[in-house]
């Protein structure tokens, strides 16, 4: 059962379609498992639509129209294709994300190895701010991050096993919120490990020991 959910600003800015690209991943993939988001946004949808009905007509072009219909189109293809995918190595992948991991036998192999057996493939979103982050990680069974700050919000979204931190655990479908006034240790699940999406705006602040090595290298 998913107990931590997206909040509704989130939500509303991407139904409003002013959301980042990065951000708008890890919402489309959330709402792919978690039914009270999806619900919620589909609300907020309608709210715009309402709004749009009633506001005063003004004159387009001709063209304006085809653009509309191609644009729907596009998204309803969106959302027939938005569903679990079950033929991978992981159990848990929507196709809405899938499609940005690179092919293969199993996900993890043109993976990058990291500290302790971690995986991670940084997904390419073509961005034009360079401070947008997406990242799967793959963490083996009872695998410790290093401890970290934010410079700004970070939104995690379990797909597989979980992970506990200092601030509660978090299960497949559930989404942990952070920002720059949280710092954390994230500890996957001892049996399972832990597969997620990590979006987040900024660089990481690492702590501890080797704190000041890591933020060097601008993970």
């Amino acid at each position: 059962m998913i107990k931590h959910h997206l909040n509704p600003e989130i939500l509303m800015s991407y139904a409003a379609g002013n959301s980042s690209s990065s951000v708008s991943l890890i919402v489309a993939s959330h709402i792919t498992v978690c039914s009270k988001c999806r619900k919620e946004v589909s609300f907020y949808e309608d709210i715009g639509g309402k709004v749009l009905e009633e506001s005063l007509s003004v004159e387009t072009k001709a063209e304006t129209l085809d653009i509309i219909l191609s644009k729907l189109d596009g998204l309803n293809s969106e959302l027939i294709t938005n569903t679990i995918i079950e033929n991978s190595s992981f159990k848990n992948i929507p196709v809405v994300l899938q499609k940005m991991l690179p092919e293969g036998n199993s996900l993890t192999e043109n993976w990058k190895k990291g500290i302790g057996g971690i995986k991670y493939f940084d997904i390419d979103m073509e961005s034009v701010n360079k401070d947008l982050h997406a990242r799967m990680l793959s963490i083996p069974p009872g695998k410790k991050l290093p401890n970290h700050g934010h410079e700004a919000q970070e939104l995690t979204l379990v797909l597989e096993g979980g992970f506990s931190d200092e601030n509660g655990n978090y299960n497949v479908g559930d989404v942990a919120i952070e920002d720059e006034n949280n710092i954390h240790t994230p500890i996957a699940d001892s049996e399972e490990g832990c597969v997620c999406l990590v979006v987040y705006e900024g660089n990481l602040k690492f702590k501890g020991v080797f704190g000041p090595i890591l933020n060097l290298l601008k993970i």
